[in-house]
């Protein structure tokens, strides 16, 4: 399963992640993505979100 997650990130603060939706498959989780064209986000693993293996936004930010 794959998770649709936006990043947030506040001047001069920290960013934040927002799940979006789950989906079962990353192809879905792209679709989903484009159609509601998002720019700042992505599709990662469920598992890793859940189990607190969870990068912070800012590492994938690309601003």
């Amino acid at each position: 399963m794959y998770a649709l997650m936006i990043f947030i990130c506040y001047l001069g603060q920290d960013c934040e992640e927002v799940l979006i939706g789950a989906y079962r498959s990353e192809a879905q989780c792209l679709s989903a993505m484009n159609e509601q064209r998002l720019r700042y986000g992505g599709c990662y693993p469920i598992e890793q979100f859940i189990d607190g293996f969870w990068l912070p936004a800012s590492e994938y930010a690309d601003f």
